[in-house]
C-alpha cells in the first residue's frame, strides 16, 4: 500500500467515525462562514514564523460570532518536520445573536509533518497541537489535544487547481470543575472538502464545505454546524 493510499484510508476512517458518532444524538445546527488568513514566513534556514487572522460569521451568517489572532514560531527539524510554539487570543459571543463577547487566551505547542508523493502531485500533512486554554471564569486551564490529517491532490493538466480534504479531531484531556462542557473526552470533529487555486507560489486560495460537530454534556444539545470556509494562504 502506498503512502497516498494509507493517508486517504485513515482520513476516510476518521471522517466516517466522526459522522457515525454524531448521527444518533440530538443537536442544534447553524450555518457559518469562516475566512482564515494564514501567513507563513521562512525567517532563516530553520526558523519559521506564522500568523493567522480569522473572523467567523455565525447565526446563519448574520453576526460576527468569533474573531481570532494566532501567532507562532516554528523550528524546522528537516524538510518535512517542524515543531511549533504559539499563542491565541479569541473573542466569542456569549450567544449566536449577541454583540457581547468573552475572551479566551491560549498557549499551544505543535508538531507537523508535511510530505509529497507522485512527483509532488499529492501533498499530505499530519498536524498535532496541544493547547492550554485560559477561559473566562475558569481558574485552571482546559487542556486539549487536536490532530488533523490533510491531503491535497493537484489536478492533472490544471496545475494551479487542486482538491483538498481534511479531518480533525479534538480531545479534552482534563475535567474542569467550573464548566460542565469542559470534561475529559472527545470534544469536536471537523471534516472538510474543498478546492484550491494557486495564483502564485506564494499565494493560494481554497474554498469548500466544513462539517463541524461539537459534543455537549446534558442538558445542552450537541452542535452540528455547516460551514463554508474560504482560506487565504500566503507564503513568504
Amino acid at each position: 500500500m502506498t503512502v497516498k493510499q494509507k493517508i486517504l484510508r485513515v482520513s476516510l476512517y476518521l471522517s466516517l467515525t466522526g459522522t457515525l458518532f454524531s448521527a444518533n444524538v440530538e443537536s442544534a445546527s447553524d450555518f457559518q462562514i469562516w475566512v482564515p488568513v494564514n501567513m507563513n514566513a521562512k525567517l532563516t534556514d530553520q526558523l519559521r514564523g506564522f500568523l493567522e487572522l480569522q473572523p467567523r460569521i455565525g447565526n446563519d451568517a448574520s453576526n460576527l460570532t468569533t474573531a481570532m489572532v494566532r501567532p507562532a514560531l516554528g523550528w524546522a527539524i528537516n524538510e518535512q518536520a517542524t515543531v511549533w510554539g504559539g499563542y491565541l487570543m479569541e473573542a466569542d459571543t456569549i450567544k449566536l445573536d449577541s454583540d457581547t463577547y468573552i475572551f479566551e487566551n491560549r498557549a499551544w505547542q505543535g508538531f507537523s509533518w508535511k510530505d509529497t508523493a507522485n512527483n509532488k502531485q499529492f501533498i499530505w500533512e499530519v498536524r498535532n497541537r496541544l493547547e492550554e486554554r485560559f477561559l473566562a471564569q475558569n481558574a485552571d486551564p482546559s487542556i486539549r489535544w487536536r490532530t488533523r490529517i490533510r491531503v491535497e491532490q493537484l489536478i492533472s493538466g490544471w496545475t494551479p487547481l487542486s482538491i483538498i480534504a481534511s479531518e480533525e479531531l479534538f480531545v479534552n484531556l482534563n475535567d474542569n470543575s467550573n464548566n460542565p462542557q469542559l470534561q475529559a473526552g472527545v470534544q469536536q470533529n471537523r471534516a472538510y472538502l474543498g478546492v484550491g487555486y494557486r495564483f502564485a507560489p506564494e499565494v493560494q486560495v481554497e474554498t469548500g464545505y466544513l462539517y463541524q460537530h461539537v459534543w455537549k454534556n446534558p442538558p445542552s444539545e450537541d452542535l452540528n454546524n455547516n460551514i463554508w470556509m474560504t482560506s487565504i494562504n500566503l507564503n513568504f
